[in-house]
């Protein structure tokens, strides 16, 4: 279930989205967070008890979207095939339509204390299970062909969590125009075909 959050934390979460992905965690203030969100520089302390605490809500928050929206896509998908075409559209949709909040939940993970970096790395592998889950019922049902499952799903989520940082809106694609450039490249990859041609020389 989506997380619920009083809009004014909403509010706050968004403008801080915005100063740390133009500013940096570690060079915005909470004072002039505080004026951004329209608030007094003392209110914000109502909602939150310190800067990483707003990182963190942010990124447990974007998190927990993204698991509940792309497990509610693809659940009634018939197939593998259908399921990660979901998955990928629904990715990339979420990505582009928060750019400040993914950017930043990519970014300043670094900025994370120990403790709470060991959190969201444990949402980020919930995260990446359902498109593992997806990558081995395609595997199972005969339609992909891979080697190994955990890289797999690492180069689409890092491909896919890339759309953030180049999007713009006034571009000459649209969003499913992406979502399909996307899918085809991805496509082509789990159906094996990168592995077809045996004259291109390996990497030492």
């Amino acid at each position: 279930m989506v997380m619920t959050m009083h809009p004014r934390k909403r509010i706050i979460l968004k403008e801080a989205a915005s100063l740390f992905r133009i500013k940096s965690f570690e060079a915005t203030t909470l004072r002039e967070l505080a004026e951004h969100s329209g608030i007094k520089g003392g209110s914000i302390y109502y909602h939150f008890s310190s800067k990483q605490e707003i990182l963190l809500n942010m990124m447990d928050f974007s998190m927990s979207e993204l698991i509940f929206t792309v497990k509610e896509a693809v659940k009634n998908k018939k197939n593998s095939i259908e399921k990660l075409r979901e998955a990928i559209k629904t990715h990339i949709e979420y990505h582009i339509n928060n750019l400040d909040m993914t950017v930043v939940a990519d970014s300043e993970i670094r900025s994370l204390t120990e403790e709470n970096h060991r959190f969201i790395i444990q949402k980020r592998k919930k995260y990446e299970k359902i498109f593992s889950e997806i990558i081995e019922e395609g595997l199972r049902e005969g339609v992909f062909h891979i080697k190994e499952t955990k890289i797999t799903t690492f180069a689409i989520l890092q491909m896919c969590t890339g759309v953030s940082y180049w999007y713009k809106e006034q571009g000459s694609l649209n969003v499913q125009d992406i979502v399909d450039v996307y899918f085809d490249f991805i496509y082509a990859g789990v159906l094996g075909l990168c592995g077809i041609r045996t004259d291109i020389p390996r990497l030492e």
